[in-house]
């Protein structure tokens, strides 16, 4: 964020000075001349010159003169830069201007916590503890439809505003009339040929382009001017941070609704299926969805996430660039898409060159795809007539699916308005309101190290399978009521796909549970490839290794400067073989800090092999039960290791750390030493 820090008198130089330091692209502006810094002749003339040139201010002076500054080029809260003002004894960081969309009011939240200044904020959102509806789309990557301005004056009143007007551009799209599928010319896909160079017509240039999908997409869905839209958005808003009742439908499911989700304030109730709400009961209603709600006769707003890949096949004549684009817009007859919910248009790499494609192209991200890749798709309906010519049994259902990593086929292969063009329209896969599988690492062993997000996934899960030889039950005590917890050390692989399958079917939220980060002998790889296999939704969620924690109790930090730089992870060979280039006695050749799992009961096996490389009194420590509350450490030599697992009686979940780090504090860092220069210390 281009950041302007503009300085009054050099009293305060050094807030400046801090400011800049700890701010990415920030430059700082003075009155004065002084080392560093630019220096301007008028602060007003500065500001004149340069209000559109910079994301934010940061003003360290009087209110009074920020404000003077500033009030001559004020236009709107969407197009403003942040405009934030520190008091010159840096006592409280202010936001002054765009404090949502224009993020003046993070902007000071960070300056405060640089200064160890008070921010200073007005916001009613903020202060209440409410979501910004007019930057929530921003923060999830979500595009954003207003309510029709029916809703709005049906509820102008609450605002006290007398007007009173009309509209009817809020009525509903009629798909039998734009279609009218009786009287078109029915395209073939059957009779596809191969793309020729030479007889494809070019698209004339000199025709009136398309400015921007997303400007084109409002003026076809409902024709709301920019002011109109703007009034319509402070309605809504108003309604909400007032607390009128307020209904969110969540027809998605990603991170920003499970932020929805968990920050639901009491007066917004929550509904996956349009079918269960009664919106004669609400005043306000928010909806996270890629489809259309067509008058819902309230006032609301929509957040639209961009999770739809459209499949696209071209006659050897293809249609003009704006029939294509309005397709896209309007989607599948009886779907009703949104367009600002396309990610991604995929084709046949054949189609690569065509001009209505490279206009394509500047608009939305275009993928290509070969014959072959297409061809390895299950798609409905196969033809083995454009399998012949093309290669492939269909030309836009397998590219929708491809793109969006094997999502549900929402639309099967439909016709376009002049029958030169088909398209197949796919949800990403993971985003529809179906079954889940978090893989979640529950840390070493403490309840407390969990990740915050691990303990969220805990929290809204349906089916909680942990791993219960290693995964303390503590961990599951966060469980939501009526939550099914299970534990699978008494179960096969086959038990346990059973059961997630049983619960992903029913499109619950499935949480599978393994020790430490799952991704280190977690053993997950067998499960990942049978979610594949399925096509099942799923996720990894890392959590702290035991080896971590390791170093933590230790008090020790496993790379020392000039002597160690490196960690092993690795285990002896038992029932697993071990690669031949992995053998133990190999890797202790480096002298590398060495964490050794799941070889506790091959003690002395690891100690002969280590010491073939290791000193005998290099030290070692035998750690059980890491962070558990039966937590154990025992220290000693390489020569002593196998007689301190057999005299203390360890067994499972214990882990051998062997290397000079353990305890080291010899060979100090560079970092702080005052000849050494970097970044942030010239």
């Amino acid at each position: 964020m281009k950041t302007a820090i503009l300085l009054v008198t050099g009293n305060s130089l050094s807030l400046a000075e801090t400011l800049h330091q700890e701010m990415n692209d920030s430059e700082i502006f003075t009155l004065e001349h002084f080392p560093g810094c630019t220096y301007i002749s008028s602060l007003s003339d500065f500001i004149e010159e340069n209000f559109d040139e910079y994301d934010a201010f940061i003003f360290i002076c009087a209110m009074g003169i920020c404000v003077r500054t500033i009030a001559p080029h004020v236009k709107d809260k969407h197009t403003d830069p942040a405009v934030i003002c520190v008091d010159s004894m840096g006592r409280n960081a202010i936001s002054v201007l765009s404090g949502h969309i224009g993020q003046a009011n993070k902007i000071t939240q960070d300056v405060a916590h640089i200064l160890g200044a008070n921010p200073v904020i007005s916001t009613l959102s903020d202060n209440s503890g409410l979501w910004a509806l007019d930057t929530l789309g921003q923060e999830f990557g979500w595009e954003v439809l207003v309510g029709m301005s029916h809703a709005y004056y049906k509820n102008i009143e609450l605002l006290d505003d007398d007007e009173e007007e009309e509209s009817d551009e809020g009525e509903d799209y009629n798909e039998e009339e734009e279609y009218g599928e009786d009287e078109e010319e029915e395209y073939d896909e059957d009779e596809e040929e191969e793309y020729d160079e030479d007889e494809e017509e070019e698209y004339d240039e000199d025709e009136e382009e398309i400015e921007d999908d997303n400007s084109i997409i409002l003026q076809m869905r409902d024709g709301t001017n920019y002011n109109e839209r703007t009034k319509e958005f402070n309605v809504i808003i108003n309604l909400f941070v007032n607390k009128y009742r307020t209904a969110l439908l969540l027809e998605i499911r990603d991170e920003g609704t499970d932020y929805l989700e968990r920050t639901r304030p009491q007066h917004v109730d929550v509904y996956y299926h349009r079918s269960d709400m009664d919106l004669s009961q609400y005043k306000l209603l928010i909806i996270v969805s890629p489809f259309m709600f067509f008058d819902p006769a309230i006032a609301h707003i929509q957040f639209i996430p961009k999770i739809l890949h459209v499949g696209l096949g071209l006659a050897l004549d293809p249609p003009e660039f704006e029939e294509l684009f309005v397709n896209l817009v309007v989607g599948a007859p009886g779907k009703n898409i949104c367009g600002q919910a396309i990610k991604e248009v995929a084709t046949i790499d054949v189609k690569r060159n065509v001009e209505v494609i490279k206009k394509l192209q500047k608009l939305v991200d275009v993928r290509f795809y070969t014959a072959e890749e297409l061809s390895q798709v299950e798609v409905p309906n196969p033809s083995t007539t454009v399998q012949k010519y093309m290669g492939t049994p269909r030309v836009s259902e397998p590219p929708a699916i491809l793109s969006s990593h094997h999502g549900v086929l929402y639309a099967e292969k439909f016709k376009g308005l002049s029958n030169k063009s088909t398209f197949a329209i796919a949800i990403e896969n993971g985003y529809l309101r179906q079954g889940h599988i978090e893989i979640v690492g529950a840390g070493p062993g403490d309840p407390d190290l969990i990740s915050v997000r691990g303990r969220q996934m805990l929290e809204k899960a349906d089916l909680i399978l942990y791993a219960g030889s290693l995964v303390p039950r503590e961990l599951t005590f966060c469980a939501k009521p009526g939550a099914t917890v299970r534990s699978s050390a008494s179960m096969d692989l086959e038990e346990q796909f059973a059961l997630m399958k049983k619960f992903y079917d029913e499109g619950k939220f499935i949480v599978r549970l393994h020790t430490g980060d799952p991704c280190i002998y977690g053993a997950i790889q067998e499960q990942m490839n049978y979610f594949d296999q399925h096509h099942m939704s799923y996720h990894i969620t890392p959590g702290i290794s035991s080896f971590q924690a390791a170093a933590a109790a230790l008090k020790s930090q496993f790379t020392i400067p000039e002597k160690v730089q490196s960690i092993i992870l690795t285990r002896g060979e038992g029932r697993t073989p071990m690669p031949e280039r992995e053998q133990l006695h190999l890797l202790a050749r480096s002298q590398s800090t060495m964490c050794i799992f799941l070889s506790v009961g091959i003690a002395e096996q690891v100690q002969e092999e280590l010491l073939q490389e290791y000193p005998e009194t290099t030290p070692v420590a035998v750690c059980y039960h890491l962070t558990w509350k039966d937590e154990r450490i025992y220290r000693g030599e390489l020569k002593d290791l196998a007689k301190i697992v057999k005299e203390n009686n360890l067994t499972l979940t214990t882990m051998i750390v062997v290397g000079e780090a353990i305890d080291n504090r010899e060979g100090l860092s560079r970092l702080y030493a005052h000849e050494f220069k970097h970044l942030f210390r010239k």
